[in-house]
């Protein structure tokens, strides 16, 4: 039998100590769609200026238009995650596909990483590693920052 185990370790403590809670069910137990983090109803997140905001989340008219989101729905893709919670985990809130890492990991993937090889100084390819939450993550969401990744493999 062939398996593999691949564990990631962030070098930022904070990112283990205090992952960001996005998507999970909260106390009140919804799903992340609450307009709690709104700097008031009505407003959008311009430093407590009032602003245009039929949602009453934590975005401005314009910061929904120049995120591409719905500024009427407060969960633009609809996937159970509202907008703000998906901006604060850096994911992308018009696509449903992309949910919030559970541990807090940021969707940093550049989109201009090219697989080159498997040589010393190639770019990996975006392999799927599996974090201390069980969640798969993608190699490419940790570029540019520094991780200490402990990977096992057993045949």
């Amino acid at each position: 039998m062939t398996y593999k185990t691949f564990a990631v370790a962030s070098a930022a403590l904070a990112s283990a100590i205090a992952p960001v809670a996005c998507g999970g069910d909260d106390a009140a137990g919804d799903s992340g769609t609450s307009n709690d983090d709104a700097t008031a109803a009505g407003t959008g997140g311009s430093g407590g200026m009032a602003t245009p905001n039929p949602d009453g989340d934590c975005l401005s008219d314009e910061e929904e238009a120049m995120l591409g989101t719905d500024p009427t729905l407060v969960d633009t893709d609809g996937d159970g995650i509202g907008d703000c919670e998906e901006v604060a985990c850096v994911s992308d809130p018009i696509d449903a596909a992309e949910k919030c890492y559970a541990c807090g990991w940021k969707h940093d993937d550049p989109g201009t990483l090219v697989s080159t090889g498997t040589s010393e100084g190639d770019v990996v390819a975006n392999m799927d590693l599996v974090d201390q939450c069980s969640e798969p993550v993608r190699l490419w969401d940790f570029a540019g920052e520094y991780h200490i990744l402990f990977m096992t493999a057993a045949w």
